[in-house]
């Protein structure tokens, strides 16, 4: 898996844990929506530091609590 494949899957299951969609995080993380769109669509397979951790801010934890997760243990980087 991919870094980018990582990212969506960790946004995704962070969204599920929380009852929310995506418009709920763009909410609560100020992250513009075509950028969190671009994202979780695959055109931006490189997301920025920055970004993660505004998403993380609005989930509401850390950045390492984010990257905290056994789907990044295998992950490529292309």
């Amino acid at each position: 898996m991919d870094i980018h494949e990582a990212v969506k899957y960790r946004i995704n299951d962070l969204c599920q844990e929380r009852n929310w969609n995506i418009n709920e995080l763009i909410r609560r993380s100020g992250v513009n929506q075509s950028t969190v769109s671009e994202l979780m669509t695959g055109r931006s397979k490189h997301p920025r530091i920055s970004t993660l951790k505004r998403l993380s801010d609005g989930f509401g934890i850390t950045l390492s609590d984010f990257f905290d997760d056994d789907i990044f243990e295998d992950v490529t980087i292309k």
